[in-house]
């Protein structure tokens, strides 16, 4: 773990099963603000942050530099790593009673850290309500929300939308892009057959395979869990949802999806050879440096009948504040960061949504697609903060492939699937 002196001071959101990989624990510089027993500097805290890019560490360096000018006296020492060692080394600081005031953490971790009586839930106390009402409220009021209690503040936030091809559009005769499953399976088809192009594709192998699923189980009024953390996936809504996804796939006008994941067909679209695709804001900066001018739009994700809601998924990554954390400090800290000024030059830096209320009539998000993704935040809908989580996950990914490729019916291979996770789960 690398300590910055508190004297001075691509894009992609956290995926739980990316980040459950074990690395070697750096140990945290002895006298780290949170450790109960050492005497604290009352002056002082401690904060940190996994590093997103090369920008990260300058900017929290050129931030807490400029806190510190406007706060004379008051110090943050920043710690930063890698995020693939930001699971197990903060569990392990957690272990030895040694958080810092300050982590940025990945939101689907908050169970772990809350069942560890580990951070703080937020109050006004801590986060005044001037400060709380700033945000966009989709992310502050759901993304964190744990237990009825909300355990930290967005400080990083990515939306999931339809990107669709204009010119394959064009060509195959389609125009506008689908708002239902009937429409989305119907242009599909008309894309393949018209253009040669795969009309649509989804990942069915990968890390995100869930996701694909999760998509069609959302937007079919479906849920991954029951209010009582039982498996609600294999619902009548997800055997549709399932269903739908294999009848898609017989039509051919999508690429086998058991055997690609997202990092084989982003470049596909890329390349104009697909026409539809679901992925995150992010992508867009992809588009804009390896498309070759492709034309492009994106859209709500389609639902499975007019008068269902869209829902799309957000994706957060949290502040959290520890047990033992200098709250007057910290008070002034969040307060200070969270300004428009600060929160834009981090939000572009890093290919990231704003998460401020103020910031989303700014130029430097005005471009279509970041003002597409803009409109559809209010329709967000985050990862469930299950502690058996990333169970789930395995688990709907081997129900998906054994009924893409015909091994069990979708709705005994999610049966099977929810039997495994309840065991698995003490449910």
């Amino acid at each position: 773990m690398k300590v910055v002196g508190h004297k001075r001071g691509r894009v992609a959101l956290v995926c739980a099963a990316a980040l459950a990989v074990l690395a070697t624990y750096v140990s945290v510089a002895s006298g780290a603000p949170g450790n109960a027993t050492q005497k604290r500097d009352s002056s002082t805290i401690t904060f940190l942050v996994p590093e997103y890019s090369t920008k990260t560490v300058p900017y929290w360096k050129d931030t807490i530099a400029a806190f510190e000018k406007a706060n004379p006296g008051l110090h943050v020492t920043l710690q930063s790593m890698g995020w693939q060692q930001a699971h197990d080394s903060t569990a392990q600081m957690i272990a030895a009673n040694q958080l810092p005031d300050l982590v940025n953490t990945a939101t689907i971790w908050l169970p772990e850290w809350v069942q560890a009586n580990a951070i703080l839930p937020v109050t006004t106390d801590i986060v005044p309500a001037a400060v709380q009402s700033r945000f966009v409220p989709a992310l502050f009021q759901k993304s964190a929300l744990y237990k009825g209690k909300n355990y930290g503040l967005p400080i990083a936030a990515a939306a999931r939308g339809m990107f669709y091809n204009k010119t394959l559009f064009k060509k195959a005769g389609i125009s506008k892009p689908p708002a239902t499953w009937n429409e989305l399976l119907s242009d599909a088809v008309k894309i393949k057959k018209k253009t040669g192009a795969f009309g649509y594709a989804f990942d069915g192998k990968g890390v995100q395979a869930f996701r694909y699923f999760g998509f069609f189980l959302w937007n079919n009024r479906g849920q991954f869990f029951t209010s009582k953390g039982k498996a609600a996936f294999n619902s009548p809504e997800g055997v549709q949802a399932l269903s739908f996804l294999i009848k898609l796939t017989k039509t051919g006008a999508v690429p086998n999806p058991s055997g690609v994941a997202a990092e084989d067909i982003e470049p596909l679209f890329l390349a104009g050879r697909v026409g539809m695709w679901i992925d995150g804001n992010y992508f867009a900066t992809q588009i804009a440096s390896k498309g070759q001018g492709l034309q492009y739009g994106v859209s709500p994700v389609p639902v499975s009948r007019t008068g269902v809601p869209s829902v799309t998924w957000g994706v957060s990554d949290t502040l959290v504040i520890g047990k033992n954390a200098n709250i007057p400090v910290v008070n002034k800290f969040i307060s200070f960061i969270y300004q428009p000024s600060y929160r834009t030059t981090f939000d572009v830096n890093e290919g990231f949504l704003p998460l401020l209320a103020a910031q989303q009539s700014l130029p430097e998000f005005s471009d279509p697609a970041t003002a597409a993704f803009i409109k559809l935040l209010p329709q967000s809908r985050f990862d469930p903060l299950n502690p058996n989580y990333s169970k789930m996950q395995t688990l709907v990914t081997t129900a998906m492939q054994k009924a893409l490729t015909g091994k069990a019916t979708p709705k005994a291979a999610l049966d099977q699937a929810a039997a495994a996770f309840n065991k698995l789960a003490g449910k």
